[in-house]
């Protein structure tokens, strides 16, 4: 029998790493059992969540005890926050089953490809799911090559099963706080299409740089087993756009989670009409985070956020005004800010009256085009310590202090720039004036 273990990271930068699910792994899982059934292969998931010490790190000393021998371990390093955790726990396996080979793919591999292939024994660029069958195959042959590579244009995401959940107990699949501010009802986390067809500066997950969504009768499927199984009652959607901005494909796609009879909630993009709002509240959408990213116009332009603050002011009053509850997702210490971000954020914060407003402090995410060409955003030194690049800093709690892990230079070609103390500064600042307005969860 050859043996596969699927390796969740403590992902260190949450407060409480529980609150989302590993749906990657799952569903990788899934596949690989559904291809090889019968075959000889079994899969596990390992979730090292179990394991952070107080400082959120990995108990290195707890892992041979932990993680069982296999023959073969995956990981998906989506977040290059999770790369250098992910490297040591290889360091520690190999010292403990010398013999097991070590795969990964994900966002980061497919930016930083020379790096990583000095920890690991196989690597996958593009989407996993043929890679990953491939390299199994390879390595039972013991014939494990370095580079296995996929073309996202050519995926299907239907052709895939939904990811199951039966690999992790019950207790991190569902839970209450997805759903906190609707009564607590017992929710899970899903991911109904993947990728992002827009160009942000700042952003990395347009992974695909487009959209691949899923079928309504799959997305319906889910459904059902996830409220079979689990008695779930609500979905948090981790879809980069959960509402598609073209009619014609957000319909049926809403349509199919209204059927299901499921509250839900995501985040989402800027531009799906009042009729596609009032659609997704009737089939039980009760709030959506909305990616506003600047009150100053001029950021925005910097970031190529293809969008206008008058615009997302009048987004936001639509879907308050069909019955949506708004989370107004911004970032401070964005390229190009004005002196008077605090002031003029706050002011927009009042005019717009949001439900609830999360903050994140600015990240130049390894592979965006302002990492790319920091210079030009008047970026004078980033940090390489991966870990640090987590795009939180207070974002979910005054706790998560991962993020900034850059520095301006004193002034740039749009003026004098924030140091990262002014930005830390300013962050604390407006999240103690959300907190007094009851607007941060």
């Amino acid at each position: 029998m050859f043996s596969i273990g699927i390796i969740v990271p403590t992902w260190h930068y949450f407060k409480n790493p529980f609150k989302l699910q590993p749906l990657n792994e799952l569903y990788f899982a899934t596949v690989i059992d559904d291809r090889f059934a019968g075959k000889g292969v079994t899969v596990s998931v390992i979730d090292l969540r179990q394991l952070r010490n107080r400082d959120g790190q990995v108990e290195r000393e707890k892992i041979a005890s932990y993680i069982a021998e296999h023959d073969l371990y995956l990981y998906w390093i989506a977040k290059s926050a999770d790369y250098f955790e992910i490297v040591d726990v290889v360091n520690a396996i190999r010292n403990i089953y010398k013999k097991a080979k070590h795969a990964a793919g994900g966002t980061h591999i497919d930016n930083f490809l020379p790096e990583c292939a000095e920890s690991f024994d196989a690597l996958v660029t593009g989407p996993g799911e043929e890679s990953f069958i491939t390299i199994i195959n390879d390595c039972r042959k013991g014939e494990l090559k370095k580079i296995y590579t996929s073309d996202w244009q050519s995926s299907d995401f239907n052709k895939y099963p939904f990811p199951r959940r039966h690999y992790l107990p019950e207790s991190t699949i569902v839970n209450t706080v997805l759903f906190e501010k609707f009564d607590g009802i017992a929710g899970t986390s899903a991911m109904f299409s993947r990728g992002c067809n827009f160009q942000c500066a700042y952003c990395v997950y347009n992974t695909p740089p487009m959209v691949h969504m899923r079928k309504p009768e799959l997305i319906e499927s889910e459904i059902a087993y996830l409220k079979d199984t689990y008695a779930v009652k609500g979905i948090n959607l981790r879809d980069e756009i959960c509402i598609p901005v073209k009619p014609e494909v957000a319909t049926p796609y809403v349509r199919a989670l209204g059927r299901q009879q499921v509250l839900w909630r995501g985040q989402t993009r800027i531009g799906a009409s009042k009729e596609i709002l009032e659609l997704a509240h009737d089939a039980g959408c009760v709030e959506l985070a909305v990616g506003v990213e600047s009150a100053s116009q001029e950021v925005l332009d910097i970031i190529h956020k293809g969008q206008t603050v008058q615009q997302a002011r009048s987004f936001i009053d639509t879907c308050k005004s069909v019955g949506i509850k708004v989370k107004m997702c911004l970032i401070l210490g964005l390229p190009g800010e004005p002196l008077n971000i605090v002031e003029s954020t706050r002011k927009f914060i009042d005019e717009v009256q949001p439900d609830y407003v999360n903050i994140s402090g600015f990240c130049p995410m390894p592979g965006s085009a302002i990492f790319k060409n920091s210079t030009q955003y008047g970026i004078k030194y980033i940090d390489n310590d991966w870990r640090k690049h987590a795009h939180l800093l207070y974002r979910f709690s005054d706790e998560e202090h991962f993020g900034l892990p850059f520095e301006y230079e004193e002034t740039t070609r749009w003026g004098k720039a924030f140091s990262r103390a002014d930005i830390i500064n300013n962050i604390k600042e407006l999240q103690h004036y959300l907190q007094e307005h009851q607007m941060v969860y």
